[in-house]
């Protein structure tokens, strides 16, 4: 397997896992992979605001404000009005949802764990500084397809 394709087969099983995993037992109303990425940037980028995703996203705020009222109304997103400006809601998980990540999240922690426990320090620092050069070209494609 070369390299291009095990990046795309990790990201498209770690996408699918997540996925599973939220829609298991159908806790969340069948979220769509669209829900599931605005509840990850929700989670991960604190402060959050529907200007932020929508910037983020390059979508209109009209379809962020759409798809945070859906998010809202289910029960897994809480907007908290800014005390500084009632024009600004902050967005945060529900602490449910913020849970059940930290159980999906179970799995990768055990991978973590094998990892350390078969590589060298070595071997790991450079698994890492190649992960950090994938995320650096990934950041900087997203500035040059403006």
């Amino acid at each position: 397997m070369n390299l291009m394709h095990a990046l795309d087969k990790s990201y498209y099983e770690w996408a699918l896992k997540n996925l599973r995993a939220m829609n298991k037992d159908n806790v969340y109303k069948n979220l769509t992979y669209n829900s599931l990425l605005y509840l990850e940037m929700i989670l991960y980028n604190e402060n959050c605001t529907a200007s932020f995703l929508a910037d983020t996203l390059h979508v209109a705020r009209s379809a962020v404000t759409v798809k945070i009222n859906e998010l809202v109304s289910k029960g897994l997103v809480i907007k908290t009005p800014s005390k500084t400006d009632k024009r600004v809601s902050y967005l945060k998980v529900s602490p449910a949802v913020a849970k059940d990540y930290i159980r999906i999240d179970d799995s990768l922690l055990a991978a973590t764990k094998e990892i350390e426990q078969t590589y060298s320090k070595e071997e790991i620092k450079a698994f890492t500084e190649m992960l950090e050069i994938i995320q650096k070209h990934y950041t900087r494609g997203d500035k040059y397809e403006k």
